[in-house]
């Protein structure tokens, strides 16, 4: 009843050989863990925008609908996150996005104090340095001059880079590229550990070495459990471990676990003593002022993060720190790669921003540290710029699926009207990469890049999609843009005041004060999720 109301995965055949051919077109795809990013919206052209998947082990949701996710995504306590497939992210402690009801309110607030615009600023400063850097590496590289450069992966360096900003930008970290060195004075003491090119102390490998092996490899951590790897507290001994590749992750984990703790001692004395700097980006300073590890007389009344939190002790500041490190360092180095490759591939996209990189930057000192935020960035973010890295994120976003867990019997109104009902824990996605290429949401024409015959160009990187006034895709008959996709909070018995930019960040490029760049309709466009359990640092990461 209800699969007929949200469309069924088929018709009723007419004889058992319709019934085979048609069970085997509706599972082949949805079977396969990564059919959202192998078919695309496919599944969606055939089934409708929302389908249920009707079987023993329950209902499945799959949904590509705008006004759909929409909906889901702002009914917070409507819909639930599943938190027990999230245990694999978990073995540093639990995190904003491991958790769920009033601890995930308590992670929110208290996380929400280190992303503002203040911060922003202490972002784009680092990021302006390690660009430039990553430049002077490639550079120095035997065969290339800075004039000349042949790069033949980009995604290390690229790793590399957002490594760097999120470590110096969020834990005042800085970490050094190869034949870099520090200048005299410049490490504070206690924290040269993290930025030797040589591990210290007892450390086996450097900071930046069990970092890039942890969230290489960490996938290992949930596949087998600490017993079956040896992974026992008391054994430290990593020689023991069955194979060469868990240890090697056994290895990463214990010497970063050691560091965060390191780091943490740190910032604790820096709390406790005044010292933190209030107007700087620190992950993990809030997180401790709002703990209860420090004497209540070292919490400033003033400061929004002052109140005790008895769900944030040291294993909630140790998970947090580590997922800010993993998503702030993951998804932006993929989709630096990407974006560079798309560019790669599409010259006549390549050559339009060089062009309007040169205009926009040409009134600007040739240092871009002295380049000023966040007009500079605002400037960039609202032209071609903005534009490519929008269809970067729109064609290969950082998450495939977003899951939620309908809390209680749901009441939802399709795109067409229709009013359907939900079951209580059903499961269902967002299927990102399928509503990117929903034909109803987004700009397209015939493509002329791809398999003759393609309905659509929605596969094909053209930035000019997000162009408005741009003749194919927004001509002057059809120059609309609806209000950009402003975060909402539905929740009757949360009570909570609707976050503003200073709170939780912009969801892309398109609140920044965009007028020339389009608005997809709220839910079609979602690299950062939706709602209120949208991405906290989506700003921090453009």
């Amino acid at each position: 009843m209800v699969a007929a109301e949200l469309h069924t995965v088929a018709n009723l055949p007419s004889s058992a050989l319709e019934m085979e051919r048609a069970l085997d077109s509706c599972t082949s795809s949805v079977l396969d863990p990564l059919w959202s990013y192998r078919e695309f919206y496919a599944p969606f052209a055939q089934h409708g925008d929302n389908f249920l998947v009707v079987s023993p082990w329950g209902l499945y949701m799959a949904n590509a609908s705008p006004t759909v996710i929409h909906q889901i995504a702002t009914r917070r306590t409507d819909w639930l996150k599943p938190t027990e497939h999230y245990s694999v992210v978990e073995h540093f402690g639990p995190s904003v996005i491991t958790t769920e009801g009033s601890t995930w309110r308590d992670h929110r607030r208290v996380s929400n104090a280190s992303f503002n615009e203040r911060s922003n600023a202490v972002v784009w400063r680092e990021s302006t340095r390690q660009a430039r850097e990553m430049s002077q590496a490639w550079g120095r590289r035997e065969g290339n001059t800075m004039d000349v450069m042949w790069i033949d992966d980009v995604y290390p360096d690229a790793a590399t880079t957002s490594l760097h900003i999120i470590s110096r930008s969020g834990f005042g970290v800085k970490l050094l590229w190869p034949g870099e060195e520090h200048a005299d004075g410049e490490i504070e003491e206690g924290y040269e550990k993290f930025s030797s090119h040589q591990p210290l102390n007892k450390h086996t490998m450097t900071f930046k070495e069990s970092m890039h092996t942890m969230l290489r490899d960490f996938i290992w951590m949930g596949v087998f459990s600490k017993s079956t790897l040896g992974m026992s507290e008391l054994d430290d001994e990593p020689e023991k471990l069955p194979f060469k590749r868990t240890r090697k992750v056994w290895e990463g984990y214990t010497n970063l676990n050691t560091y965060l703790h390191e780091l943490f001692d740190l910032k604790k004395a820096a709390v406790a003593a005044g010292l933190a700097e209030r107007d700087a980006l620190d992950l993990m300073v809030p997180l401790i002022t709002a703990s209860d590890i420090l004497p209540s007389d070292n919490n400033d009344n003033n400061n929004k993060t002052s109140k005790i939190s008895p769900t944030i002790g040291l294993p909630e500041i140790l998970g947090n720190s580590f997922i800010f490190l993993f998503a702030g360092h993951e998804t932006t180095a993929n989709s630096i790669t990407f974006l560079l490759i798309l560019l790669a591939l599409n010259l006549p996209s390549q050559r339009r921003l060089q062009r309007t990189l040169d205009t926009l930057l040409s009134s600007l000192p040739p240092n871009p540290a002295a380049w000023p935020y966040p007009s500079t960035f605002n400037k960039l973010g609202n032209s071609y710029l903005g534009a490519c890295i929008n269809e970067q994120l729109r064609l290969i976003s950082s998450v495939t699926m977003i899951p939620k867990r309908s809390a209680r019997p749901q009441t939802l109104v399709l795109a067409d009207g229709k009013v359907v009902k939900v079951p209580e824990n059903t499961f269902q996605h967002f299927c990102v990469a399928s509503v990117h290429r929903n034909p109803s949401a987004w700009p397209h024409a015939k493509s002329s890049l791809r398999t003759p015959g393609k309905e659509n160009d929605l596969d094909d990187f053209i930035p000019e999609r997000w162009i408005l006034g741009d003749p194919v895709y927004h001509p002057p008959s059809l120059s609309t843009n609806p209000p950009p996709n402003k975060h909402q909070n539905n929740d009757d018995d949360d009570h909570e005041t609707p976050p503003t930019i200073q709170d939780l960040e912009s969801n892309s490029l398109l609140d920044i004060g965009s007028s020339t760049l389009f608005h997809p309709p709220p839910g079609a466009f979602i690299p950062f999720s939706d709602g209120p359990r949208a991405c906290l640092g989506r700003r921090f990461a453009m």
